[in-house]
């Protein structure tokens, strides 16, 4: 078998047959792939649409139901069942463009089989209900082929959908998700630092659902984001660990710190903290300042307002309450489609 595509479910009824849909639609045969449905404990109809793709394709789509474990432990329960000599992962909100794993394999996975294949995506923003570009080509070409510590270092999306993994590779390395919420960072961090044969394409083939009002992106209440700081905190503590022992990936690991930083200010100032959390919080992000430090070089008015306010509300109570105010406008009322450089 070529291929083992791993679906995580969770709560995604309105976007799940439509990532199906187009996995059935990828030029392969019966027998060349698999799809491996995790339903991790779905409270909605997942269980029930999943159920009739089973009993329709039953030799390519297989179903396995747990306990809502969360992302993480789902996919590790993909790669347990996974037979493909390669393995990709899609969530499923998102989907991919018609006959790309087939154009993927056949180009870029022959006799030469690389460790990870990474390959691009677009983001949009639908209801579920329809393919926005059902007719775009998966045509590319190579823009990287080497050492994967190379292009880690410069710049590698932390997602793991957007790649094909040998399986043998991840066996022989061990690899598999955390359960925490930055589990992509850290795995793409622990698979890199095996130094893995890495080839990039510039086939641009996942449709990455930003839509997804329910998406663990989007979630922003305190209790949940209060949980992704420690998870954060757990992250960065074992990247800097990790530079004695790896100091080729310092350029990397230095990348992705600020990356999760930069993700997590964003839930952190749309959140009411009252004056003793902000407290709290700000009192032990101030230890990463050299961190926090890294922002964009904004080109608008709005935009260097925003990085001035960005960097004194860990100072500052009352200037974190206009940034607040900001950040609730900015998404709610939409200054951002005003200011589009920020």
């Amino acid at each position: 078998m070529k291929l083992s595509v791993i679906v995580p479910v969770y709560n995604v009824e309105k976007f799940l047959p439509r990532c199906l849909d187009s996995l059935l639609r990828q030029g392969l045969e019966v027998g060349e792939y698999e799809v491996i449905c995790v339903n991790d404990g779905s409270p909605d109809n997942c269980a029930q649409i999943l159920a009739e793709y089973e009993q329709k394709y039953p030799g390519i789509f297989r179903v396995i139901t747990q306990e809502n474990w969360g992302l993480g432990e789902a996919r590790n329960t993909g790669m347990k069942a996974a037979q493909g000599e390669y393995i990709t992962f899609v969530d499923s909100d998102d989907y991919v463009v018609d006959g790309a794993y087939r154009y993927l394999l056949d180009h870029f996975c022959t006799e030469q089989k690389p460790d990870v294949l990474h390959f691009q995506y677009r983001m949009v923003f639908t209801d579920g209900s329809t393919f926005t570009d059902p007719e775009t080509k998966p045509d590319g070409k190579v823009t990287f082929d080497g050492d994967g510590v190379e292009a880690y270092n410069k710049f590698i999306h932390p997602a793991v959908w957007n790649k094909f993994f040998r399986h043998q590779f991840l066996l022989e390395h061990n690899l598999k998700f955390e359960k925490i919420f930055y589990e992509d960072n850290l795995f793409n961090f622990c698979l890199f630092r095996c130094h893995p044969w890495l080839v990039i394409v510039s086939c641009n083939i996942i449709r990455y659902e930003q839509g997804n009002a329910d998406s663990i992106i989007h979630t922003l209440n305190k209790e949940h984001v209060f949980k992704e700081f420690k998870d954060l905190q757990y992250l960065i503590n074992l990247m800097k660990h990790s530079l004695e022992d790896v100091p080729e990936l310092a350029p990397a690991i230095r990348l992705n710190l600020k990356s999760c930083y930069n993700t997590y200010n964003k839930k952190l100032f749309r959140i009411n903290l009252s004056y003793d959390e902000w407290s709290h919080y700000t009192r032990i992000l101030r230890h990463e300042s050299a961190v926090l430090q890294n922002y964009k070089k904004e080109t608008t008015t709005l935009g260097r307002i925003i990085k001035w306010l960005k960097s004194h509300s860990l100072r500052s109570y009352f200037i974190y309450c206009i940034f607040y105010v900001i950040m609730i406008l900015w998404h709610n009322v939409g200054l951002k489609k005003i200011f589009i450089h920020y």
